[in-house]
């Protein structure tokens, strides 16, 4: 399907460039990360291949706000992209002496070559799910910097005379106090953006009707996913998210099943909360808890289960298109 294929490496200011119709890349050069600068890398490439952009693949990592405006361009030009995870990106040189954008963009064609009856064009995301994942990174950082506020000043309690440690508490509670304004803006920026759309609307309230699963829960779910619609299973998901259990074994030695550390971590995180929530207020999910740490079980991995449990019945509800349902043995 593909013929033709270019690799990128993307920074802040510039990207790097290689292409090839075989194995071997060659270096195409280095441009700004621009529009201007994309214009004229693929006016440069389409001089030295007949090709038709139709069969075009570009790779490239996925460098957070680096990357987007790439990906951006790509397609609404229609090219066939990939952007890649940066996890797969940092082991594909394997043992090599040095490091630099340019070899990095030919490894990232050469990949894009090799991968090329596998690989899969990144679609954009829809106006609504882009605009979510924005409001869900900006939130994040609120969080982590109310975080270390609020910990920051502890740690440095014995350094400060007591009159300086005052003073320094009141700003510190002043920051937390407008880092907490700003989260809870874009909080309801995210509820009303989720009520305007009808399926993301419908889909968080069967959601939230998983008992253990809230709003925050909810939202990321919807943004990681697509609202459900990039992962087929709740296995998929599961994976995605680190809590998948997977065998580890050669030959005659059996090791114990063990997740997978290439995972989201916020969503890891989330679903650890979830856990310990349904715990709580959950009379099956406590009882199942209880039963398992009775029967010798780790803790680590009954809580595991319990956000598996969580993350299947999330994709039962959206399948079903009803809410869970409590059944008897929830007396």
């Amino acid at each position: 399907m593909y013929r033709f294929f270019v690799g990128v490496d993307v920074s802040k200011g510039w990207i790097d460039v290689s292409s090839t119709e075989g194995f071997a890349a060659t270096y195409a050069g280095r441009f700004s990360n621009s529009i201007s600068g994309f214009k004229k890398v693929f006016s440069n490439l389409k001089k030295i291949t007949s090709v038709e952009v139709p069969e075009w693949f570009v790779c490239f990592e996925n460098t957070g706000t680096y990357s987007k405006l790439l990906l951006q361009w790509l397609c609404s030009q229609g090219i066939a992209c990939r952007e890649e995870h940066p996890a797969i990106i940092a082991k594909l040189p394997g043992m090599r002496r040095g490091k630099s954008d340019k070899l990095d963009a030919m490894l990232i064609c050469e990949y894009a070559y090799e991968k090329r009856d596998k690989i899969k064009p990144t679609r954009m995301a829809p106006p609504a799910i882009a605009e979510l994942k924005k409001l869900l990174s900006r939130r994040n950082f609120h969080v982590r910097q109310c975080s270390a506020l609020k910990t920051s000043l502890k740690e440095h309690r014995s350094e400060f005379g007591a009159e300086l440690l005052k003073q320094l508490d009141q700003y510190n509670t002043l920051l937390i106090q407008k880092h907490q304004e700003c989260i809870s803006f874009i909080e309801n920026r995210i509820e009303e953006l989720i009520q305007s759309n009808e399926e993301m609307r419908k889909n968080s309230k069967l959601s939230q009707s998983v008992i253990g699963v809230g709003p925050v829960i909810t939202w990321y779910m919807i943004a990681t996913t697509g609202n459900f619609k990039d992962f087929e299973t709740s296995r998929k998901f599961s994976t995605y998210g680190g809590i998948a259990p997977f065998p580890r074994g050669s030959g005659t030695k059996k090791g114990r099943d063990k997740v997978s550390q290439l995972a989201n971590k916020q969503i890891k995180a989330l679903l650890s909360n979830g856990a310990l929530s349904a715990i709580c207020h959950d009379p099956e999910i406590r009882r199942y808890y209880q039963r398992k740490i009775a029967e010798g079980k780790m803790e680590g991995v009954v809580m595991n289960n319990v956000k598996n449990k969580l993350v299947a019945r999330v994709f039962a509800t959206i399948l079903r298109g009803t809410p869970f349902v409590k059944l008897g043995n929830y007396a």
